[in-house]
């Protein structure tokens, strides 16, 4: 620990006007992580409701009002906390969210304990320390470092602390159609979306997100009269929907970009070299032989952020082993670019197998809006990130996953991913094995917040 504050002494500039320093508020940040990190929000073990109660008493416990402070949601299982850090006005309100409940682990499989927060070779170990209970413990930390201060913004600051991201997302939703004020919000900072690239000794740009891919879920069945095994015949449900999935294996929907990934390969290609220069120029330029790339091809993190991409998930048919099926169904989860319509991923996956395959969908999808890049958001990042990394370019980012950000954005208002959090120098590791946030990072991400906010 002291040599990591040794570091930020020598990279960083930390600004306080209060009485504590900002390395105590990171002592603050981590036990608040600590004890979140503790209660096991899993769906397995009753999600987020305890983590939000104890969300609730640690504010009241430093000072902010009970009326102030709701644990709410659809759900005994579900509840969020509501916290309202009160302004001049509470006429223009800017909500900013991340969620408490998290992915169960394999515990055996780790190298700690993933329900305690544990600090190894510099890197707190932990379910949640970067997916998203990271997030939910910077903001407590910036509501009370904030609240110790003095400080009070022109409008009021909404935190919404979900229960139920990682399962059915119906705590946003909760939150959105119970409070006016969640609905007035400006916009909106999402703790649990956005990031730094690069390393904390070289950063390289501040990805904001402010695009998410639509999530739809479909179901493909055929169906069959049926028979004896021993009589087989050229109808089968099976290889009828073996072939429907074949179809959707290779079909390439088409690329199509929007304000957000046109940013992403605009930053792209600043460092890109050879073919993959000219590939990216060429997708920018909206070329006619879109769709044969060897850069987006090869790479299906990149395939993913330019085309919606549909993929067969889980398989259901047969009833006996010396029957021919009567029927087989597959499930096939669609990730839609925002900008296209859901429905019409849906015609052309018909058209695709044809009308002897019946799709369905698997529920109502929400559309999500990508959230623009306005000037008021650029001066407000680049004003709170170039307090700790001067001049870091801003780049937009879209997600190929959801977040509760969907529910926000279906209704108009802007929500913007800035965790402030730089990536894992070996790569992402939420939902998987020692997930982990790096203690210089988690410190970066509190001197963010504590920016940002008072920026607001």
């Amino acid at each position: 620990m002291n040599i990591l504050r040794k570091f930020f002494v020598l990279t960083i500039v930390l600004i306080s006007n209060s009485s504590l320093g900002a390395s105590d508020y990171l002592d603050l940040g981590i036990n608040i992580l600590s004890d979140l990190v503790a209660i096991e929000s899993t769906a397995n073990e009753g999600l987020a409701t305890e983590a939000s109660e104890h969300s609730k008493t640690l504010l009241i416990n430093r000072g902010f009002k009970e009326d102030h402070l709701l644990v709410v949601g659809p759900s005994e299982s579900t509840k969020g906390l509501y916290a309202v850090y009160k302004g001049e006005s509470s006429n223009n309100p800017t909500v900013v969210m991340a969620h408490l409940d998290v992915v169960p682990a394999v515990k055996d499989s780790w190298e700690s304990d993933p329900f305690q927060l544990t600090e190894i070779d510099g890197f707190l170990h932990g379910r949640g320390a970067s997916d998203n209970k990271g997030g939910a413990a910077a903001l407590l930390t910036t509501f009370i470092r904030l609240r110790d201060e003095g400080f009070k913004p022109q409008n009021d600051i909404i935190m919404l602390l979900t229960g139920d991201e990682e399962t059915g997302m119906l705590g946003i939703k909760y939150f959105r159609d119970n409070f006016e004020s969640v609905r007035n919000a400006h916009f909106a900072l999402n703790a649990d979306g956005g990031y730094l690239s690069g390393t904390m000794e070289n950063p390289e740009a501040f990805r904001l997100q402010s695009a998410e891919k639509v999530y739809m879920t479909v179901t493909m069945t055929t169906s069959n009269r049926g028979g004896h095994s021993s009589i087989p015949r050229k109808d089968n449900a099976i290889y009828e929907l073996a072939n429907a999935i074949k179809k959707v294996e290779t079909y390439k929907f088409p690329i199509s970009l929007n304000q957000t990934t046109e940013s992403t390969l605009e930053f792209a290609l600043k460092k890109a070299e050879g073919r993959a220069k000219r590939e990216i120029r060429a997708i920018l330029d909206g070329g006619k032989q879109l769709g044969d790339f060897e850069m987006v091809d090869n790479n299906p993190a990149v395939n993913a952020i330019l085309r919606t991409t549909c993929v067969a998930t889980k398989l259901i048919a047969g009833h006996a082993e010396n029957a021919l099926p009567v029927s087989a169904t597959a499930t096939v989860n669609c990730r839609v670019l925002p900008h296209e319509e859901p429905a019409k991923i849906l015609t052309t996956l018909q058209d695709l197998v044809g009308n002897n395959v019946d799709i369905e969908p698997v529920a109502n999808f929400q559309k999500s809006p990508v959230s623009p890049i306005t000037s008021e958001i650029k001066k407000l990042i680049e004003e709170s990130m170039g307090k700790i990394f001067p001049n870091l370019p801003i780049v937009a980012t879209m997600s190929t996953g959801a977040t509760d950000a969907i529910s926000l954005r279906s209704i108009g208002i802007p929500v913007y991913g800035t965790s402030g959090m730089m990536t894992d120098p070996t790569g992402y590791r939420g939902h998987g094995l020692n997930e982990r946030i790096e203690i210089s990072a988690y410190q970066v991400a509190l001197e963010f917040w504590y920016e940002i906010m008072q920026e607001l």
